[in-house]
């Protein structure tokens, strides 16, 4: 199959054909049928989030189950699903109060599935490795939504830097609050004077992964897409295929476009 690979720090990304393992116990394959190009993708393309490579990029995808391992009971070949990169392991301390999105155990980095083409171990991004024909991950890494879904409009990413979070600190008024929903780099700093905090009495916080339950939200955010009443489309400002996922993460790194999304037939 063939997958967007990059082999180090600064080198362009290339469609390669890599190789991935079979599907194994509690695991399933889905091939790939749209798939989002991330800034974190850009992160780990030019080293401001450190990755081993060789790297398969993507993490944000949806798809079609195609096979299931066995003891798999969540899902099912033919299932319409959205990846999670983030999927709670439902037993630690925060997934047992109620805080899934900050589960220790999810968001693998850079977890090691398959091998390229010419033999070495490959490295799959925050344990998906997405922007490919096909993937395999753990069952509790797909959440089923409704097959009338268009593939398109299943992934929304945000991105955070310094910047941006300065400025919506400024505008916010007294006493609000300012909601980080992208992950910047880590030496991306934002400048807050010990004065404004106390002055303008406002509260900076994250959401990790939405503060969300992805078992839980997904479906209902597709729900709400089916009815009409979240509007996804707009963000999405070129769809494209593998072949033009390099192009597309330079015109990232330039600023220009909004949402890119790959589709595969």
């Amino acid at each position: 199959m063939r997958g967007l690979v990059v082999r180090g720090v600064g080198t362009p990304p290339r469609v390669e054909k890599v190789e991935l393992p079979a599907t194994g116990p509690g695991q399933v394959r889905v091939a790939v049928r749209a798939a989002g190009v991330c800034h974190s993708d850009l992160s780990m393309v030019d080293g401001t989030i450190a990755a081993p490579y060789p790297l398969l990029l993507g993490h944000e995808a949806a798809g079609v189950v195609v096979e299931v391992g066995a003891d798999v009971d969540r899902i099912a070949v033919g299932d319409h699903v959205v990846l999670d990169w983030a999927p709670p392991c439902r037993v630690c301390w925060y997934c047992g109060h109620g805080e899934p999105w900050l589960c220790e155990r999810s968001g693998t980095p850079a977890a090691t599935v398959g091998h390229t083409i010419d033999g070495e171990p490959l490295h799959v991004t925050l344990g998906l490795g997405a922007l490919a024909e096909q993937v395999v991950v753990p069952q509790h890494a797909v959440v089923a939504v409704p097959p009338d879904l268009p593939f398109a409009t299943d992934a929304v990413e945000c991105v955070g830097r310094a910047a941006t979070i300065r400025a919506a600190w400024r505008a916010t008024r007294r006493g609000g609050q300012v909601i980080v929903v992208g992950m910047g780099g880590k030496d991306d700093m934002v400048a807050l004077s010990a004065l404004e905090i106390f002055h303008s009495a406002r509260t900076l916080r994250s959401s990790v992964y939405g503060s969300s339950d992805p078992d839980r939200d997904v479906p209902e955010l597709a729900r709400a897409v089916l009815d009409g009443t979240l509007d996804l489309d707009f963000l999405v400002t070129d769809r494209i295929t593998l072949n033009a996922a390099p192009e597309a993460l330079a015109r990232m790194a330039r600023g220009e476009g909004a949402r890119t999304v790959v589709l595969f037939d």
